[in-house]
């Protein structure tokens, strides 16, 4: 253990004490159904025997009219006996829960799951998340919602939770009420400082009022909404003044920005890892006698305990990295912090599935939310020999993965360096933690002992010569040389054009193509805004033509698209060309087509045209097509022993290359059952 560490002191938050410093804030993850189910808590009890101290269970709804599918009700009675289930499982396992208890207002579906319903917020407005025109609370609404609020509190202590979190956060509806981004009411409820507070003073008394003072209730709220006509920093500290004045808070916990930027709210690669920890700071400064929970405080996930030590805050909150790294408390605790998985914060397994109403996962660690039916496995019992053909993230993780069981392993990769695609897109300007992926397989690889052979390139001969019992081919994907995916194509006259560039060609030595480039994108996902991206950071203009009737329209899922536009606006030599194809090429010019309306136009003095497409998959010369892990491979010799993973079944991202590479394992082994 590390000795006098700040991360293992207990702390005292209203009437109950955590265990350490160490805490997950609430996340929304789509396992439940209008009550806790045993699948959240089998997460939960997992991170809890991990070693986290503190968790809120997140975005426990209290009303009807904010009820969503796939979320849990605070106001249903029934529910009470599935909560307490729940948290005697974490209680059991050492840790402390408290609930969030919110309603989204403004960002809140206007189909329920019990029919189509109005959509409430302080003001008549159209929704930033949904597009729906909201309907104005009134007296009678808002009195509706300060009893529920009440009720659900009151629920959630008959549940066991260990206190209370009032959302006052994220753009939901009592940050709404405070905000004259939301707020343009005239009544009590609008107005000053005074009346935008009202309606979270009157649910936060009437909370403490029905659950007493024994019971802890803290709140969560934005320490600044970043935003020229919204509250900034000192503005927020006067907010949470008038709140304790109204009624005792027992904790902060700490959020920024709202739907009108929701990368504060979801911030992901791009932002600044420590994005919140000024404001933190200064809150705490301000209300020194109150515990105040930082979020976005850490310089790194290795420098939590600084946090502690600077005063920044009191409990540091390391959410996604603890999706990733379920025992990322007990590293720290047995000073193992060089053996952390990093969370690569790029949004897609976790919010990513989430935006798209999918149970959320992790990218570097696939058995988030699968706690029940991934359960570690044994050691092997009869050891095989394995070899990996490729070195990117697929072929990297399935080699550690079946050597971690006690198999022989050896990777083989045609290039000079491990990493495959990935050691491309950590170069990309905001994606730069990709590289944490890339050092943590790295170092694994050599913890568990697999054999690196770099610059050896296995044709079909070679690799049915291997000795071996099973291969995993894992050879990964590159530009197409003859085929477009895209709907109709890019291309008028078909692809490949001539005269264009691929975008792996273009990337190996972007100085090469010019100042002036045209980018003609028929993939439209983050694959191709990163190359994009990459190039700006070369050339003087470039040009964006594709045949979608928006720039990256796969992009969004990880709420990343607002700061891709961002990083696009600012470079003064972008610009696009939506819902055009391509009708001629040559001589340093490039004529469209618009797709809707026909009109022609030139894109003239090209020093270069990059082709984006969809990648194709890449196989050892000679070998054919390979089963994917739906097959399980035949352990002996011959063909049947091999198998193919990530994008050599099929290019996708590196969820699917990390994910393929740990289901391989479980389907050549039975997992130990849950405890």
């Amino acid at each position: 253990m590390t000795e006098g560490s700040l991360l293992f002191e207990p702390l005292r938050i209203g009437s109950f004490v955590a265990p350490n410093r160490i805490m997950q804030t609430a996340h929304s993850k789509q396992y439940s159904d209008r009550a806790e189910s045993e699948r959240e808590t089998a997460y939960y009890v997992r991170r809890a025997r991990g070693g986290c101290g503190l968790f809120v269970a997140g975005n426990h709804f209290v009303h009807p009219s904010g009820s969503i599918r796939n979320f849990e009700d605070a106001w249903r009675r029934e529910s009470v006996d599935a909560n307490r289930r729940f948290t005697d499982a974490i209680h059991g396992a050492g840790a402390r829960v408290l609930v969030q208890l919110n309603h989204h207002g403004a960002q809140a579906q206007a189909d329920g799951p019990d029919g189509p319903r109005p959509v409430f917020a302080p003001s008549r407005l159209i929704s930033p998340s949904t597009g729906i025109a909201t309907k104005e609370a009134d007296e009678a609404d808002i009195r509706s919602f300060v009893e529920y609020w009440a009720l659900s509190a009151e629920l959630a202590l008959e549940a066991g939770f260990d206190g209370v979190e009032i959302h006052m956060a994220h753009g939901y509806l009592l940050h709404q009420f405070l905000s004259p981004l939301y707020n343009a009411r005239t009544d009590g409820y609008g107005g000053d400082l005074e009346g935008r507070t009202r309606l979270p003073r009157e649910v936060l008394r009437a909370v403490r009022e029905r659950v007493g003072d024994d019971a802890t209730v803290g709140i969560r709220i934005v320490a600044d909404e970043f935003h020229p006509d919204g509250m900034d920093a000192a503005e927020l500290r006067e907010v949470v003044a008038r709140l304790r004045a109204e009624a005792r808070i027992d904790f902060l916990d700490l959020a920024a920005g709202g739907y009108h930027n929701v990368h504060y709210v979801f911030p992901s690669s791009p932002m600044p890892v420590a994005w919140l920890r000024d404001a933190t700071a200064a809150m705490k400064a301000a209300n020194p006698d109150v515990p105040v929970f930082g979020v976005g405080s850490a310089l790194s996930v290795e420098d939590a305990e600084e946090v502690l030590r600077s005063g920044v805050a009191d409990m540091v909150a390391l959410t996604r990295a603890q999706i990733a790294d379920p025992d990322l408390a007990e590293k720290f605790r047995m000073g193992r912090t060089d053996e952390i998985r990093h969370c690569i914060r790029l949004n897609q397994g976790c919010l990513g599935r989430g935006s798209r109403g999918l149970p959320v996962s992790c990218t570097v660690n696939p058995r988030a939310g699968r706690e029940q039916e991934r359960a570690p496995l044994p050691p092997a019992t009869n050891p095989e020999r394995w070899v990996v053909v490729g070195g990117g993230p697929a072929g990297m993780r399935a080699a550690v993965e079946f050597a971690e069981l006690g198999h022989a392993v050896r990777l083989v990769e045609r290039t000079a360096s491990l990493g495959g695609q990935l050691a491309l897109a950590r170069r990309v300007p905001g994606r730069e933690s990709i590289g944490l992926l890339v050092d943590d397989l790295v170092r694994d690889l050599a913890r568990a002992g697999v054999e690196v052979e770099l610059g050896r390139e296995l044709d079909a001969a070679a690799i049915d010569a291997l000795d071996a019992d099973g291969v995993v081919i894992a050879t990964g994907s590159t530009a197409p040389a003859t085929t477009s995916l895209h709907l109709g194509g890019a291309y008028v006259s078909g692809f490949p054009a001539n005269g264009t560039v691929d975008a792996f060609t273009a990337l190996a030595d972007p100085a090469r193509l010019g100042r002036r480039i045209a980018v003609v994108d028929a993939d439209g996902t983050a694959y191709a805004s990163g190359v994009v991206l990459s190039l700006l950071e070369v050339v003087g203009e470039l040009e964006l033509v594709t045949p979608a009737e928006q720039v990256f329209p796969h992009v969004g899922a990880g709420y990343d698209r607002p700061l891709l536009l961002e990083r696009l606006a600012v470079h003064r030599g972008f610009r696009r060309r939506t819902a055009s194809r391509v009708a001629a090429l040559g001589g340093g010019a490039l004529e469209t087509i618009d797709s809707l309306t026909g009109e022609r136009a030139t894109i003239g003095g090209l020093d270069a045209v990059v082709a984006l497409e969809p990648r194709a998959s890449v196989r050892p010369a000679g070998l054919g097509t390979v089963p994917g892990i739906g097959m399980v491979p035949q352990v002996g010799r011959g063909r049947g022993r091999l198998v193919a993973i990530g994008d050599a079944v099929s290019p996708r991202n590196i969820d699917a290359a990390i994910a393929d590479a740990v289901e391989l394992v479980y389907a050549r082994a039975t997992p130990v059952p849950a405890s």
